[in-house]
């Protein structure tokens, strides 16, 4: 039985504490607490049964995991996630895949070469409320698609605000950090909604005073190979959490909010618009993603976000990085 299998949560800040307790709801009984913090082991282990406790990789593998999920920074991710799956343990790792391509192809061969399951944890793929975007973009609700506004963003020392922003791998560059790695699921959605891209223009910097070496503001137009453009920003600036999606149609136009979960489908021919609710909870799609890694698990399956998915996504961010950075735009300008 799956709800056997003893898991690794390797590294357990935040987004590590949320998987380690919907494992729990999903009936896994055995844990590995990894993180070099004690006082982050100490906070993750309340309420668990007798955990096994490590501050390094090496020490949690002793404890013969069968599955882990990779919640370090993210430049240590491909590292870790290498040692893993060569030790036979199945992987889900948090987004990006890292912050560099190097290595990426290495890790994608030791999981075939294990037969391991290597899952990107994605969760926006399973967000209700863009799950009801894409049936409604695929049943061409308002016909072909034109061309999409993606908009979001969201003020980085409230993120999480017990924390200090500067400390978090989100605000370093060493550590894989920036509004594009960090804000890499809009990408992902780009790439599932409208298909993949084939050009694009991009304005990366940092406009802000907040104490961090990344950027904090990305512009992209892309276009796709189904012909779709699609304008997307994101930003570590806005006070108000946004997250914000305009889809325009042959037949129509799509408003959505996915953050109140609402959908207006404006149809020609038709008077005014159209409106529905999807009703949620923040964490539903995290337990949706948990749940399809067990299941591909349990049934030698291959998740639907691979690590072929996973690499795609990265390298549109790093072009995405690579092509707008302002530095060399203003070198441009004044040569």
């Amino acid at each position: 039985m799956i709800a056997d299998i003893k898991v690794l949560v390797l590294g357990c800040g935040s987004i590590g504490r949320r998987h380690l307790n919907n494992l729990k709801a999903l009936g896994i009984r055995e844990f590995i607490l990894c993180d070099p913090s004690g006082e982050a082991l100490e906070r993750a282990s309340v309420g668990l049964s007798d955990p096994v406790l490590a501050n390094d990789l090496s020490s949690a593998l002793k404890a013969r995991p069968g599955a882990a999920i990779v919640c370090t920074p993210s430049s240590m991710h491909l590292e870790n996630a290498i040692e893993l799956v060569k030790s036979g343990v199945h992987v889900l790792i948090e987004k990006p895949l890292s912050n560099e391509l190097a290595g990426c192809d290495d890790l994608q061969k030791a999981a075939g070469e294990n037969g391991v399951v290597a899952m990107m944890a994605m969760c926006y793929r399973f967000h209700p409320v863009l799950l009801r975007v894409k049936e409604l973009i695929s049943s061409k609700a308002v016909g072909g698609v034109f061309h999409a506004n993606y908009f979001g963003g969201h003020y980085l020392p409230d993120w999480h605000p017990h924390a200090d922003y500067r400390r978090e791998y989100a605000a370093r560059r060493s550590l894989g950090g920036g509004v594009v790695l960090t804000s890499i699921h809009g990408l992902d959605n780009i790439r599932w909604l409208f298909g993949e891209v084939e050009e694009l223009s991009a304005f990366v910097d940092k406009v802000s005073a907040l104490e961090m070496d990344v950027e904090d503001l990305a512009l992209g137009l892309f276009k796709t190979k189904n012909g779709v453009y699609v304008n997307w920003q994101t930003d570590f600036l806005q006070r108000a959490n946004q997250h914000r999606l305009v889809i325009a149609g042959t037949d129509g136009t799509i408003r959505c909010d996915v953050i109140e979960g609402t959908i207006e489908i404006f149809r020609a021919g038709r008077s005014g618009w159209s409106s529905e609710r999807v009703l949620f909870e923040t964490n539903t799609m995290y337990m949706k993603e948990m749940k399809h890694f067990l299941e591909c698990i349990e049934r030698k399956e291959r998740p639907s976000i691979d690590l072929k998915d996973g690499i795609k996504t990265l390298k549109l961010a790093l072009e995405v990085k690579e092509k707008g950075s302002m530095r060399e735009v203003k070198e441009c300008l004044t040569a």
